[in-house]
């Protein structure tokens, strides 16, 4: 299994990555005093199996109904860490993350680029000329429209991939659109595997209550004033001191009309002095900077 971590590719077993030296001290100063992981459920959701993934099938893991229960249940001290989704190669930021991690007082300590595969899932004994209906959440149809549009089939939408599967059951002629292995714990046959059609990518986020200085990555939220060139002024740190942005996006600020909250990740860690200056610089004009730490990147393909 290939793994990016950092800017090198290795092969090595995933289920071995609880051995890696930053995430080994992740676990020393945090599970110590709380061993529970909190993700996005339901149980077999992508969020699931990245952390499945990263931490293990013995790890205690605890699925919650939404983004927001993630973070508030981490920053309480139910939780030692959360795994919850924030961006998609294909659709973009998810805004309920940054508006969690803007709200709660929480930290990144991992991210991992987590390929996302869909199947065509179905019951034990149909195949694909016994399919005449389809079964998936919105996004979910949409990544694999031009497979689907190839069967004569109708397409019905669920509010998860999960409640898909559970749809299905028991029905020869119906099939779903879900992971391989949402398909195994509900006890039916994933058909053909890879029907999205172009390559399909979730960054997901380890969050915890703890700062990390040390990684590939740093994240901050934040926002600047109403007028021209202050975005420019905010960024402009990194340029002079070469520091590469890999990801920006921006939000409406719900407090301020016409405002808006920035998620930025630069490829600089907190340990650095020059990566500290850039974020002190930022600091200087806007209107207020709220650090998410640095993280080492891990990618599963």
């Amino acid at each position: 299994m290939l793994v990016r971590y950092g800017g090198n590719v290795r092969v090595v077993d995933l289920m071995q990555l609880i051995h890696e030296p930053l995430l080994l001290r992740l676990i020393n100063d945090v599970l110590v005093s709380n061993d529970r992981i909190a993700y996005l459920g339901p149980e077999g959701s992508y969020s699931h199996e990245a952390a499945l993934q990263l931490f293990g099938k013995d790890a205690i893991l605890t699925s919650l109904k939404s983004i927001g229960d993630v973070v508030k249940g981490v920053y309480r001290g139910d939780y030692g860490f959360g795994v919850i989704p924030i961006e998609n190669n294909q659709a973009g930021v998810v805004g309920e993350s940054m508006e969690a991690l803007l709200r709660w007082n929480v930290y990144v300590n991992y991210a991992i680029d987590y390929r996302v595969s869909l199947c065509l899932v179905v019951n034990d004994g149909s195949d694909i000329n016994d399919i005449k209906e389809i079964y998936s959440h919105p996004h979910a149809i949409n990544e694999a429209l031009n497979f689907i549009s190839k069967l004569n089939v109708s397409v019905n939408y669920t509010q998860s991939t999960s409640e898909a599967l559970r749809i299905i059951k028991g029905f020869r002629h119906r099939a779903a659109v879900a992971s391989r292995m949402g398909a195994e714990l509900h006890g039916l046959k994933s058909l053909i595997c890879g029907i999205e059609d172009n390559l399909n990518y979730t960054r997901f986020l380890v969050i915890s209550r703890h700062m990390g200085r040390v990684g590939d990555r740093t994240m901050a939220i934040f926002s600047v004033p109403n007028r021209p060139g202050s975005l420019f002024n905010a960024l402009k740190p990194f340029a002079d001191l070469s520091i590469n942005l890999s990801m920006i996006y921006s939000r409406p600020n719900r407090g301020s009309p016409w405002s808006y909250d920035f998620l930025l990740e630069t490829e600089c860690q907190l340990s650095d002095v020059n990566c500290s200056r850039a974020f002190d610089e930022l600091s200087r004009v806007a209107v207020y900077v709220k650090m998410l730490g640095s993280y080492p990147v891990v990618r599963f393909y």
